[in-house]
C-alpha cells in the first residue's frame, strides 16, 4: 500500500495519472461538462460509466496474468491453479456487469454503484499486480540504462 502513494516511482505516477486520471475520465468528465454548461449532473450514470472504466483494466488484467503465468511456472498443478483464479475472476467481471446493467435498467443506483466500485477495485487491483516485475517501472533497471547509455536513454 505504501508504494501507491511513493509518487517518486514511476510506476506510482503512471498509475495516478494515465490510469486513474485519463482513464476515469469517462466517468469525471460528463460530470465536470454538466455543471460547466449548466445542465443537470446525471448522477445515476456513474455506475455504468464506472462500469465501462473498468471492463478493459479488468480483461487486460486477466489476459496479462494469462500469459505472465504461462511463461514464468514451471510447476502444472501452480499454473493450473493460477489459470483457475483468473477463471473465476472472468466469470465474476461477468456478473458483476450484467447485474450492474440490469439493476441500472431498473433503476437502482447503490447496489450499481457497489458493484462498479469492487469491479473497478479488482481491476486496478491486477494492473498494479500485473505490472509490480514490469522492467519500465523498474527503478533499478532505468538507473543501470541511463548509467550506461546516457541520460537520453
Amino acid at each position: 500500500m505504501q508504494q501507491l502513494f511513493n509518487f517518486k516511482s514511476l510506476k506510482t505516477n503512471y498509475f495516478w495519472v494515465a490510469v486513474i486520471l485519463i482513464g476515469t475520465a469517462g466517468i469525471w468528465l460528463p460530470i465536470i461538462l454538466s455543471l460547466g454548461l449548466g445542465e443537470e449532473v446525471k448522477i445515476q450514470e456513474i455506475p455504468i460509466n464506472l462500469t465501462t472504466f473498468y471492463i478493459s483494466i479488468y480483461f487486460a488484467g486477466c489476459v496479462d496474468s494469462i500469459f505472465k503465468n504461462i511463461d514464468f511456472l514451471d510447476n502444472k498443478y501452480e499454473l493450473k491453479s493460477k489459470l483457475f483464479t483468473i477463471v473465476i475472476l472472468i466469470l465474476l467481471s461477468i456478473l458483476l456487469i450484467v447485474t450492474t446493467i440490469w439493476l441500472k435498467i431498473k433503476s437502482h443506483f447503490t447496489i450499481p454503484l457497489i458493484l462498479s466500485l469492487i469491479g473497478a477495485f479488482i481491476g486496478l487491483r491486477l494492473w498494479w499486480n500485473n505490472n509490480k516485475d514490469n522492467p519500465t517501472f523498474s527503478e533499478i533497471i532505468r538507473t543501470e540504462s541511463n548509467e550506461t547509455h546516457g541520460d537520453g536513454w
